[in-house]
Order: C-alpha cells, then structure tokens, then sequence
C-alpha cells in the first residue's frame, strides 16, 4: 500500500445514533429543477447543499440525512438494488465495504464521470480511490481525513501532561491519566465502524509505513494478517486495555458518549478521525480548543506514521432522474468554494485544491506528515472485498470481551481477505 505523497499538492480528512432526517420540502420551483441527495452526517452536507441553492437560484435540493454509518449503506444499497435511490450520495473512497466506489461501480451503479472537468486533473492516487474497477472516475473526492490522536486541549493543560511521541510515553501517559482520575482515551467500540481506528493507527507505523507494498503482497499470496505486525498491533491494543489507557467498558459505550466524554473534558484525548471533532464540540464547554498529533507505536518518533486519506467522496446515481442538475453539483463539490466549505464544516482539509482554505491545530499535522513522507493510506481502501473490514470490526468486539484471541482474529481477517482475492 503506498503512501500519498502526491496528495501534498492536492490538499494545498461517521457518527452514531440512527436516526434520519430528511430537509428541502416544499414544491419545487420548476420542472427538472430538483435534486435530490443522500448523506451520512447532516452538518457538512447541510451546509454544501445551501451554498449550491444559494448559487443556483431556482434548485431546490432534497435531502436524506443518516446519522449511522452501518444504516445509511445498509439503506442506500437496498434503495439502489430497487430504483429508488437519490440523485447523488455520499460514498467511501476506494473499497472496503459496501458502499465504497469501487464495489458500487462493480455492480454498474454509478455515472460514469470521467469526461467532467475537474476528473482530469486528479493525480494518480486520487484516481485510485475515486475509479471503478475499468478506471473510470465515478466518484469526486471531497475530503483529506486522518486517523490520531485528538486532545482536549484545556483538559491536556489542567492535568499537566504532556502528549506522547513513542510506544513507551503512550503507556506511561496511561498511568499517570489514571493516577489523576481522568481518562487517557475515549473509546466507544458499541458504535461498531469506532473499532478499526486504533488498528489503523498502529499498523500505520508498524506495518504500511515500513512497508507500503504490504496489501500488494497479500494479494500476491507473500503476506498475512497473521504473520505480519498486525499481531503486534492488536496485541499493542490489548496492552493499551489491560493497562487503563480506555474507559471502562468500551465495548458498551457508543460514539456520542465517547466524543461527549472527550468533549467535556473527562477523556484527555481520543484516537479518531479528525472530523469527530464536531461531534465533541456539542458537549464541550465553549472555548474548549482541540489538537491532533500522530498516534505512535515505536519506541522512536521517527517511526511514526499517520494514516492520512480521502475521506469523504460523492458519487452520482447510474440512473439518477437529473444527472445534469447532478454533474453540476459534482462541479461544485469539486470547486475551491465547495472543497473549502466542506472541509471546515467537517473539520477536515480539502482533497483538491482550494487557496481559501486555512489549516488549524488538527489540520496543519495531516499537511506536515504528508509533505514529509509520512502518511499510510486506510488498509481497507485497499482490501479486496468488505468482508475483510466486516470481519475485522465484531471480531475487536469480540477480542475486548475476551472470547477470541489475537490469533483468532487475524485468521478471520486472512479468510475473508482470501475470499476476493
């Protein structure tokens, strides 16, 4: 799996509960002028499609909001199988599940977008994650997403602490969080998509990092899950368990009480996506301030890597009922404004170029770790199926219960990645 480098120029980065909301009533104000759109997470969404009807006097864009990852693939799968499905829809980049560009574009169900403007000038790694299995581009990337640690920073402050750089800080900042009565990191594995980000974040330093070409090698029959420091990445999880470094229970605490507990200060920090940030900051006092830093796994800084990625990327229905009204929506995705604007609702940077764009404390490290060779991409982007990543997410649940093992775990992973070789 290679690094993305070549994302350095370009970028100039799923919350809980199931319920949906849907917006954009009322009577459209003329024929062919209505369009409508899906999305998991209503805010940054939200906030692109008024800037689109504002600068579109006479569209009226419908909408459907699903709070819950799992729900809304699992709901826009079905409306796609039926005819029913919306013009435009977010999806994930690359594969991995089900609703990722590549699996729906095997199955012939998005516009084939090769021919817009903004498609030709994708580098190479962006094209990757954004095409179907023929090459076609069928999917714009919005969003730059990373995986690491995030702080409460006036919280960081009150307890003295300082972050931690290398495998052996993470352990001691454990025990003297704990020593203080505050958690170390938040963790809420009941929200099931929250269990890969710790793995991801390890296996960035010990396994795609030192050797990007690692899914490759799967692929070619040379490597396994199993015989790889994956087993030392899952035992690192373990360790990071058995040593206080969670709350209490994750296996019982969603995304919501776990951002809530980042957000009011009772967690110092938590290994996520930066865009969870949002969610935080709903339960967070005002003024509360957060940070990012790569989340280590070595005893060496140097060693660190950050898992850095397109995060959030919008395709077009293959039969949608106005794909004109949806390129042009595309086309604004794809803008500076429409890249600027989604990537400061979600707290993350913009996939492609947007001058106007301002990095912060969480953003500015994803930029650094890029343009210093520093950054993996997602392992599941690269994943041959979804039933790798579906494996790997109960079967965590399953590990901090206690009813599998390391071992167990890694050979699921291994027969469901064998499986869509």
């Amino acid at each position: 799996m290679k690094s993305i480098k070549t994302l350095a120029s370009a970028c100039c980065l799923a919350v809980a509960a199931t319920a949906c909301s849907t917006s954009g009533g009322g009577a459209p104000p003329s024929s062919g002028q209505v369009l409508t759109l899906a999305a998991a997470g209503q805010g940054p969404a939200e906030a692109a499609v008024k800037a689109f009807e504002k600068a579109n006097p006479g569209v009226t864009v419908k909408t459907t909001f699903t709070e819950d990852d799992a729900s809304y693939q699992q709901q826009l799968r079905t409306q796609l199988a039926s005819g029913t499905a919306p013009d435009v829809f977010r999806m994930w980049p690359g594969g991995g599940n089900t609703m990722a560009v590549r699996d729906l574009g095997a199955d012939g169900m998005l516009m084939d977008l090769s021919g817009e403007s903004w498609a030709g000038g994708l580098s190479a790694d962006l094209k990757a994650v954004t095409s179907d299995p023929a090459g076609k581009v069928t999917a714009v990337p919005v969003t730059i997403g990373a995986i690491g640690a995030i702080w409460n920073d006036q919280a960081l402050a009150k307890s003295g602490l300082s972050k931690p750089a290398t495998w052996p800080e993470v352990l001691a900042f454990c025990k003297a969080a704990k020593g203080k009565d505050v958690v170390p990191f938040a963790l809420g594995l009941k929200s099931a998509w929250v269990t890969q980000l710790v793995p991801y974040a390890l296996t960035a330093s010990l396994v795609y990092g030192p050797n990007p070409a690692f899914t490759q090698q799967q692929k070619d029959g040379k490597a396994t899950f199993a015989n790889s420091e994956w087993k030392q990445a899952m035992n690192k999880y373990l360790e990071m368990r058995d040593a206080g470094c969670f709350n209490d229970s994750p296996n019982g605490v969603g995304y919501d009480e776990q951002m809530q507990l980042l957000g009011q200060g009772k967690a110092l920090g938590a290994v996520h996506v930066l865009s969870a940030v949002q969610s935080a900051l709903n339960s967070a006092p005002q003024g509360t301030t957060f940070s990012m830093s790569p989340f280590p796994a070595t005893d060496s800084a140097d060693g660190t890597y950050l898992p850095v990625s397109v995060g959030i990327v919008y395709g077009v229905n293959a039969k949608a009922k106005n794909p004109a009204l949806a390129k042009k929506f595309m086309q604004f995705l794809a803008s500076p404004e429409g890249q600027a604007l989604y990537a400061t609702e979600s707290g993350s940077s913009p996939a492609l170029s947007s001058p106007s764009f301002k990095a912060d404390a969480l953003q500015q490290p994803v930029l650094d770790a890029v343009k210093a060779g520093k950054s993996t991409l997602y392992p599941d982007q690269g994943w041959p199926n979804p039933k790798v990543q579906q494996e790997h997410l109960t079967s965590i649940q399953e590990l901090f219960n206690g009813t599998v093992d390391v071992p167990t775990l890694l050979g699921r992973m291994d027969k469901a990645f064998g499986e869509g070789k």
